[in-house]
């Protein structure tokens, strides 16, 4: 089980902007990430970091999607984006709008 540690409180410093535009900096697409919220750390041989971005994707006109991105900081200040994926959440009431065939 991963032991990860989840901020009171989920404020964005400048690290963690720097963290994220480093990782981005490995990505060919050159969508503009804006950093919002820090979810989690997980310390591993280096330091896990779970951030919450607003993305702007180009291709729909500057459409901000909200994207996690994990990133890994090695003990020698190494950064790599690990996984991107869309931030989703579940409301009490969403079981009410699925729909089955």
């Amino acid at each position: 089980m991963e032991d990860i540690a989840i901020p009171a409180v989920p404020t964005i410093t400048a690290e963690h902007k720097k963290l994220v535009e480093a990782a981005r900096a490995t990505l060919l697409d050159k969508s503009k990430a804006t950093p919002f919220a820090l979810l989690g750390t997980e310390e591993v041989v280096g330091t896990n970091f779970w951030i919450l971005c607003r993305v702007e994707v180009p291709e729909t006109k500057g459409d901000e999607v909200l994207t996690v991105y994990k990133i890994y900081q090695s003990p020698e200040d190494e950064v790599s984006l690990v996984e991107a994926h869309p931030f989703e959440f579940e409301t009490p009431h969403s079981e009410a709008f699925r729909l089955s065939a």
